[in-house]
This record gives structure tokens, C-alpha cells and sequence, in this order.
């Protein structure tokens, strides 16, 4: 597919948008129609988002308020709204490039039009702006590494040696920085950074470890805590997969439910519960604990990547590790005015600015290396308009090839 993108004015000559967006449709019918039915479309995707986030906040809040109700309707309708906007701006700008000048310009025909419409990130709730950029972050990581042919990628993606050496070494990373940043991104584990142990309390005495309870109660608590987590991701994963079809196919549910992925919730689990365990083991064994120890921890927790190792964790740990580092870099050199300049910018908007319109280049000319859940993202928020403008050209490439 990516020699369409070497051979494209060769291809489009004499095409127009609707042979490649609308087919059988006049420009202004194709639009009025994805306005209707993209708003049915972003509900499905965002309704299964929702529900996990309402779940996670009523379960880190420890309570159920109508304030994480309303929260939830709030970004639920802000991440809808903008879903909304994005993919008609790119049925509308596809429309709009073709006859402004007349054809098809190379693949900024494919990659631009979305462009005035993930704008509007930099005005969305700020949970929306970090978790869209998370994921479009995710999705670009994991194209990009399966779209490339160069020899040396291609082993090292398959290999599962290179593959948990490569998450030790982030995982390392993770912990090195989280331990030195005030802001911390969310990650799977987290290093205690002060003592929590009541001063001058009988039962503390000799206590070397930063946590309150015992060693044995602290790292069975974050196994559970994990455990728990990764049941909820696995849960939400196979709801977002079988949403569409449960209202034709309500058994759709429970055969997706049955493939659940138990070796990635293990893997959380005993990745958590390393990395508690081998910060007390080295706290105990000098008596008293150093900041390096969530290194060498993040390093040997990393193992456990073996038990399931895939792309999304793997995506989540380089996110996870640029954030930390970013936040130690800009909390350590705070007074510098570049760092002042950098920090009142919206990362996250930015991100997702350029990605998502690297993602519909993708969608058109590497579907076969996006994830199923860039896939089923993009299309189902677009009301099938990527998936349709992604065959067309495959099928206008296979008849001119």
C-alpha cells in the first residue's frame, strides 16, 4: 500500500472525491448524511469509554456522587462532540481540496482535511486532551513500527527477547524519573517518594521501608489493586469490541468475554507486585532506601513483560516515560525561558493535532500495520467514511497496477 503514495499522481489523474470518498454520491448528499450519522457512530465508540472512566473515578474516589456523574457526562459529550467534528471535517476538506484546485493533491489530500477540525482539542476538558493524545500517541508508535520494512525492525518486533529487554530498559526509565518528578504520569507502578511511617510510633521502630503496613500487606495490596485494574481494561476492551454487534447478536458478549486476556492481566499484577518487592528487598538490605532503587526495580519488574507481550503496553511505556522525563526536565530547569515558553503550550493538543492527521494517512495507505482498535476508532467515529475512502483506493491501485 505504501506505493500508492510513490505513484499518485499517476493514479488520480482524471479521479475526482467522490470516486474515492462518496461513490454514487454528490458531494453535499455525502455530507449531510456523515453529519447525521457520525453523532450514532461517536456515541458507540465513546458510551463503552465512558462507562470504564465513571468506574475508575467512582473507584479512586472510593465513592459514587452525582459530581462523577456529571463529570462524566460532561467529557463523555466533549469527547462525542469532538469526534464529530473531526470526521466531518475531513468528509467536508476532502471535498473542499478537490474542488478548490480541481484534483487530488498527493497525499495531502488524504492527511490534511481533518486538520481545521482537531483544532478544536485545545478547547476540550483536559482528561479528554491527555487520554486522546495517549491514544493517538499509541496508534502512531504501533503503525510505525509494523509499517516498517527495514530488516532490523522487522526481527526486533518479532523477536520476544529484544521485545522485553527493550520495556525493562523503558520500565527502568519510568521509575527514574517518576522518583525525581513532583508531577508524575500514570503508570503501573508508583515509588513511594517520602515515609509515611508515624514518627515515634512502637511498631515502626527499625522500620526501613517508606510504606505504613508490612512488606508482605503493601505489595499483596498493589497486586490486588493491579489485578483488579487490569480485569476492568480487559472488561472495557471486549465491550468496545463487541458493542456494535450485541444488539444483532447479544451471545457476541459472552464468546468475546471467554477470549479475555488472563496472561495480561498477570502480567500487571506480578509486574506491580516485582517492583514492591524488590524496592523492599534492596531497602532492607542496606537499611534504608535509595533513590535509585525504583530504577533498578522498574529494570528487574520488566521481566514480566514476557508473560504478554503486545504492542498497547508497550505503546503506554513510551508515553508513560517521555511524560516523566519531560515533566523531571521542565521541573529541574523551571527558570529557563524556553522551558516557561514550552510549558504554556498544550502538548497534548498538539500531539493529537499531528497524529490524528498521520492516522487517517495511515488508515488510507498502511492499514494492515494500524491496531484493531485504530481501526474500529476510526472508522466507527467516521461512520465507515475512512473505511470506504481506504477501499477505494485500494481498489482504484489494484486496477491500475
Amino acid at each position: 500500500m505504501s506505493a500508492i503514495s510513490k505513484y499518485w499522481n499517476e493514479l488520480t489523474t482524471g479521479v475526482d472525491c467522490s470516486t474515492l470518498s462518496h461513490p454514487g454520491k454528490t458531494c453535499s448528499d455525502h455530507i449531510r448524511y456523515q453529519l447525521r450519522a457520525t453523532v450514532w457512530g461517536n456515541m458507540q465508540f465513546f458510551i463503552p469509554v465512558s462507562i470504564l472512566r465513571l468506574f475508575l473515578l467512582a473507584y479512586t474516589r472510593k465513592a459514587v456522587s452525582w459530581e462523577i456523574v456529571r463529570q462524566t457526562i460532561f467529557e463523555f459529550s466533549s469527547m462525542v462532540a469532538n469526534g464529530w467534528i473531526v470526521s466531518n471535517s475531513w468528509s467536508a476538506g476532502f471535498c473542499a481540496i478537490y474542488h478548490t484546485f480541481g484534483r487530488l493533491i498527493d497525499n495531502y489530500s488524504i492527511s490534511l482535511p481533518s486538520l481545521a477540525g482537531t483544532l478544536v482539542m485545545f478547547w476540550m476538558p483536559s482528561y479528554v486532551q491527555t487520554s486522546h493524545c495517549r491514544a493517538i500517541f499509541n496508534v502512531f508508535i504501533e503503525c510505525w513500527i509494523k509499517s516498517r520494512e527495514h530488516p532490523v525492525i522487522e526481527y526486533a518486533r518479532e523477536s520476544r527477547v529484544i521485545g522485553t529487554v527493550t520495556f525493562m530498559l523503558i520500565s527502568a526509565l519510568i521509575g527514574h524519573y517518576s522518583m525525581r518528578a513532583k508531577a508524575v504520569e500514570f503508570w503501573f507502578f508508583a515509588p513511594l517518594k517520602k515515609d509515611l511511617n508515624l514518627p515515634g510510633h512502637s511498631t515502626q521502630t527499625n522500620k526501613v521501608c517508606y510504606h505504613r503496613e508490612s512488606c508482605r500487606t503493601y505489595i499483596l495490596d498493589g497486586m490486588k489493586t493491579c489485578f483488579t485494574f487490569g480485569m476492568i481494561l480487559e472488561l472495557a476492551r471486549k465491550l468496545l469490541a463487541s458493542a456494535p454487534k450485541i444488539r444483532q447478536n447479544p451471545a457476541t458478549l459472552l464468546r468475546a468475554l471467554s477470549r479475555m486476556r488472563f496472561k495480561f492481566v498477570a502480567f500487571l499484577t506480578l509486574y506491580n507486585g516485582l517492583f514492591r518487592l524488590v524496592n523492599c528487598l534492596l531497602a532492607h538490605h542496606r537499611r534504608k532506601v535509595s533513590a535509585y532503587d525504583s530504577t533498578l526495580a522498574g529494570l528487574i519488574s520488566g521481566l514480566s513483560y514476557s508473560l504478554s507481550p503486545n504492542f498497547n503496553v508497550f505503546n503506554l511505556a513510551v508515553a508513560a516515560m517521555v511524560q516523566n522525563a519531560w515533566n523531571y526536565v521542565s521541573e529541574k530547569y523551571s527558570r529557563l525561558e524556553l522551558v516557561k515558553q514550552l510549558n504554556r503550550l498544550s502538548f497534548s493538543s498538539i500531539t493529537w493535532i499531528i497524529l490524528m492527521n498521520y492516522n487517517m494517512y495511515s488508515r488510507a495507505y498502511y492499514p494492515y500495520a494500524m491496531s484493531k482498535y485504530a481501526l474500529k476508532f476510526t472508522d466507527l467515529c467516521s461512520s465507515a467514511q475512512a473505511r470506504t475512502a481506504s477501499e477505494c483506493l485500494a481498489k482504484l491501485f489494484l486496477s491500475t497496477s
